[in-house]
C-alpha cells in the first residue's frame, strides 16, 4: 500500500493507521476501537463518517489528522 500523503474525507480509518499507527490512540480517544464484527469494524469508517457519527466538524479533524501525519 502506497503511504498516505494527505488524509481526505473519503480516507478509511484502517488506511491511516496501517500507514501511520502511531494514531492509532488518537482514534481511540474518539471512540475508534476496531472492535466488533470485522465487516461492520468502525477501522472501515471513512473520516467523514467518523466525524458524522462523532459529531466532530469534519474539516478541523481533517486539519488535526493531517498536521498529526506531517509531524511524523
Amino acid at each position: 500500500m502506497a503511504e498516505i500523503e494527505k488524509i481526505k474525507a473519503s480516507t478509511k480509518v484502517v488506511d491511516i493507521i496501517k500507514s501511520f499507527p502511531e494514531l492509532a490512540d488518537f482514534f481511540l480517544d474518539l471512540g475508534i476501537c476496531g472492535c466488533g464484527f470485522e465487516w461492520e469494524s468502525d477501522y472501515l469508517w471513512t473520516i467523514e463518517k467518523v466525524a458524522g457519527e462523532k459529531g466532530i466538524d469534519l474539516n478541523a479533524l481533517l486539519d488535526e489528522l493531517n498536521k498529526k501525519i506531517e509531524q511524523s
